[in-house]
C-alpha cells in the first residue's frame, strides 16, 4: 500500500516529542564546552551519539506499537512488587532531575534575553510552564494539538541555530575535519564521553511507547487489529523518529560548530558566558537567538518531562494524580534551588548525573521485553537487532557509570 504525503504528514509529531529530550538544556553544557575547547573536533560524536539515538527510540516505538503498553507498564505486570519499587523511585528521581535541568534552563533563557536575575527568570519558567501545561489539556479534543505546540518550539529552536550557522558561516572543510574520528587529547576524551553518555534520556524511553498510541487506537479502529497494520504504522513510526532525531543531530551540532567559530580558546564552559561572547563576536541577535532557543528547549523539554512523569507514575503503579498537582510538586526543587543560590550550569551537570544513574534500570527491560518472542510476535528482535542495540546499549550504561563515578570524584 502507498503512503501519501498528506498520511505521511500526519504520522510525524511523536518523534519531535521525543527529541526534544536530545536538545534540552542538560545537553548545551557539552556541546558548548565541546566546541569552545576542541573546535570542530568532535563533531562526529554527536553523529555517532545520535545515530545510538535514533536506535534506541525505534525499539521504544516499536514496542508501544505491538503490546499497546510502555515500559513501565510492562515492568509491573512482569516484575516482583519489590522490584517495581526500586524501578519507580529510580524513575522519579530522573522526572525531578529531568524537569530540575528544563525549567533551570528556561530560567537562564528567560534571565539572559529580559536582562533578569536567575530568580526572576525561574519564575516566568514556571509560570510559562503552567501556560503550555494548558495545551496538554488539549490532548482531551486530540493529542495532535501538543504535538503540534511541540513542533513549533522545536521550529524556533532549529531556526536559531539556522541563523546562527548564518553567521557562524562554518566552511565545508571545517566541518569535514570534525566527521573524521579523532580525540585532540584526554580531556577531549572526556567530553566525548560526556556527550555519548548523556545522549539517552530516560524519561524519553518510557514516554515513547505511550504517544504512539493515539494513533495506533485509531488504526485498529479503522482498518483491524492485525499485523500488517501494526507493521505500517511501525514503519511510519520509525521514519517520523528517524527525520525527528535528525534535526535534533542538527541543532547539537550547530551548537558546537558556532561555539568552534565564536568561543574556541576562551576557555568559556557557561551558557551565560557564552551568551555574553556570542554578542561581541556575532552581534547581539546572535545571542538573541541563542537565549530564545534555550528558552523554547526548557519550556519544550518540560512539557515533555510532566507527560513522561505521568507515564511513570501511571505505569508503575497504576495510578494517575492530577497534571497541575505533578506539575506543582515537581516545580519546588527547580525554584528552591534557584532561591537558594546554586550556580546554574553546575546544576545542569548534577541533572545529568542523576540521569545517567537511571539509565539501566529503563534500557536494560527495554531490551528484554523486545527480545520476548511472547510478547512481541513477529515484531521481536531479530538476534543482530537484539546484539547490535545491546552492544550500544552496553556502552550508554558504561560511559553513564563512568561519567558518574568521575563527577563524584570531582
Amino acid at each position: 500500500m502507498r503512503t501519501s504525503l498528506r498520511e505521511l504528514l500526519s504520522y510525524l509529531g511523536p518523534g519531535f516529542i521525543i527529541s526534544v529530550a536530545y536538545m534540552d538544556p542538560g545537553n548545551w553544557a557539552t556541546n558548548i564546552s565541546g566546541g569552545a575547547k576542541f573546535g570542530p573536533a568532535l563533531l562526529w560524536v554527536i553523529v555517532l551519539a545520535s545515530v545510538m539515538a535514533m536506535g534506541i527510540q525505534v525499539l521504544a516505538a516499536k514496542l508501544g506499537i505491538a503490546t499497546g503498553k510502555g515500559v513501565a507498564q510492562l515492568c509491573r505486570e512482569r516484575f516482583s512488587g519489590p522490584v517495581v519499587v526500586v524501578l519507580w523511585a529510580a524513575a522519579e528521581l530522573a522526572m525531578v532531575a529531568t524537569d530540575m535541568a528544563e525549567i533551570i534552563g528556561a530560567a537562564i533563557g528567560f534571565s539572559l534575553v529580559f536582562s533578569l536575575p536567575l530568580w526572576a527568570g525561574a519564575v516566568l519558567a514556571a509560570v510559562s510552564s503552567f501556560a503550555l501545561l494548558g495545551v496538554r489539556t488539549a490532548h482531551k479534543r486530540g493529542f495532535r494539538w501538543v504535538e503540534l505546540t511541540i513542533m513549533a518550539l522545536v521550529g524556533v529552536i532549529a531556526l536559531s541555530f539556522v541563523f546562527e550557522m548564518a553567521l557562524a558561516r562554518p566552511t565545508a572543510s571545517t566541518v569535514a575535519s570534525g566527521l573524521v574520528p579523532t580525540v585532540p587529547n584526554a580531556s577531549a576524551l572526556y567530553v566525548a564521553i560526556g556527550i555519548l553518555g548523556a545522549t539517552v534520556m530516560p524519561h524519553s524511553v518510557y514516554l515513547h511507547p505511550y504517544i504512539v498510541q493515539d494513533r495506533r487506537d485509531r488504526l485498529i479502529e479503522s482498518d483491524g487489529d492485525t499485523e500488517a497494520v501494526h507493521r505500517r504504522h511501525f514503519n511510519l513510526e520509525r521514519l517520523d523518529t528517524v527525520v525527528a532525531l535528525f534535526g535534533a543531530m542538527f541543532v547539537n551540532a550547530a551548537m558546537l560548530i558556532v561555539a568552534a567559530a565564536a568561543l574556541q580558546g576562551t576557555g568559556i564552559e557557561t551558557l551565560e558566558e557564552a551568551y555574553v561572547t556570542l554578542t561581541g563576536v556575532f552581534g547581539a541577535n546572535a545571542s538573541l537567538a541563542f537565549g530564545i532557543a534555550l528558552i523554547a528547549a526548557g519550556l519544550s523539554s518540560s512539557l515533555v518531562a510532566t507527560m513522561a512523569g505521568q507515564t511513570v507514575m501511571d505505569g508503575f503503579l497504576d495510578l494517575n494524580i492530577n497534571v497541575w498537582l505533578r506539575r506543582s510538586v515537581t516545580l519546588v526543587p527547580s525554584l528552591l534551588i534557584v532561591a537558594a543560590g546554586f550556580d546554574p550550569t553546575s546544576v545542569l551537570v548534577a541533572s545529568q548525573v542523576a540521569l545517567s544513574f537511571e539509565l539501566p534500570f529503563v534500557l536494560i527491560p527495554l531490551l528484554w521485553f523486545t527480545h520476548e518472542a511472547s510478547l512481541m510476535g513477529n515484531f521481536r528482535n531479530r538476534a543482530t537487532t537484539t546484539g547490535v542495540l545491546g552492544v550500544v546499549i552496553a556502552v550508554i550504561v558504561v560511559l553513564n557509570g563512568w561519567l558518574l563515578y568521575s563527577t563524584l570524584l570531582g
